[in-house]
């Protein structure tokens, strides 16, 4: 069974380049920061591609950088979404890997010790790891996403798309990976800036799509903010998250037509199911948008023509 490795195999630690896109996040950010800074096996490059923030992250991050000559500061002229700010730091750095890290999100100090030592053993191309669910509002760790016996595992398109069934109890797109920049450049995989949800996802499924190999460690070392408070509903002051099925219909037409010449019918055919399924969830919040609006019989219609987003 594959292990992860340690210090002593030889890891390189010296080419990894923290990639955080921000925007009015100056309450979050140096929290983001010092888990990088912590790491027992540190990055190079620590690079915040501010995306116009119009609060202090700023100032927080320039004053951070005057300290560490690792922290790198880009700001933006005008707001482009996290797709496109996290494509300016990839372009940015100089380090062979890329590690991502949500501004208002942390790492355990083990984590890139951890990945890195995967990735020497595995060879592969991308490395993702479990993560452990934080509550903003009580401040508290609320466990890990899942449970899996084996230390590291594969991470096949089939398994990734799987993890996006509507009833499905964990999805993988919600991992931040880290990711062999030379890869990326050669394959010419960049974030999607025309979208702003689910945009991890696409980047992530790409990666695999275009060969590249992928493990998952499941023990847990990225503090993942929850949108919202598990005890009382209340939203992370940090998330920007704004659910957009449609969004995610995109996705799955960009890459069954980026795809469709190049991949097995296989895998042609889970992109179709994956788009199947967001569709169904699309139709079946319109209806029900119709049907509290008074809108019922094209609710109704709606449901007959696509029954199946009922149960969504």
């Amino acid at each position: 069974m594959m292990q992860p490795a340690s210090p002593g195999d030889g890891i390189d630690v010296t080419r990894v380049a923290v990639v955080i896109a921000a925007y009015n996040v100056a309450t979050y950010i140096e929290r983001a920061i010092a888990s990088a800074q912590n790491q027992t096996l540190g990055p190079t490059e620590i690079i915040v591609a501010d995306d116009n923030s119009t609060d202090q992250t700023g100032k927080v991050v320039q004053s951070l950088a005057a300290r560490d000559p690792r922290i790198r500061w880009l700001p933006a002229e005008r707001n482009s979404g996290p797709g496109a700010a996290r494509n300016r730091a990839i372009e940015a750095a100089s380090a062979d890997w890329v590690a991502i890290l949500d501004a208002d999100d942390a790492w355990k100090p083990k984590r890139l010790e951890r990945m890195l030592g995967a990735a020497a053993e595995s060879g592969s191309h991308i490395v993702a790891d479990n993560y452990i669910r934080f509550d903003d509002s009580s401040g508290r760790e609320a466990g890990p996403a899942f449970v899996d016996e084996r230390p590291v595992s594969e991470l096949t398109v089939a398994r990734f798309i799987a993890s996006e069934h509507p009833l499905g109890r964990i999805r993988l797109g919600l991992l931040k990976p880290m990711v062999r920049r030379s890869f990326l450049l050669e394959r010419q995989i960049r974030y999607a800036t025309n979208i702003r949800f689910a945009e991890d996802f696409h980047f992530f499924l790409r990666i695999l799509l275009e060969g590249g190999r992928g493990i998952l460690l499941s023990e847990p070392l990225y503090i993942y903010t929850l949108p919202q408070s598990l005890t009382n509903g209340v939203q992370s002051r940090g998330s920007r998250t704004a659910p957009n099925l449609a969004d995610r219909v995109w996705i799955a037409d960009d890459l069954i037509e980026r795809y469709s010449g190049s991949a097995s019918p296989e895998v042609v055919a889970l992109l179709r199911r994956y788009r199947g399924w967001m569709a169904d969830i699309a139709n079946g919040r319109q209806a029900l948008d119709a049907w509290r609006t008074g809108a019922r019989g094209r609710a109704v219609g709606m449901e007959i023509a696509r029954p199946r987003g009922a149960f969504r």
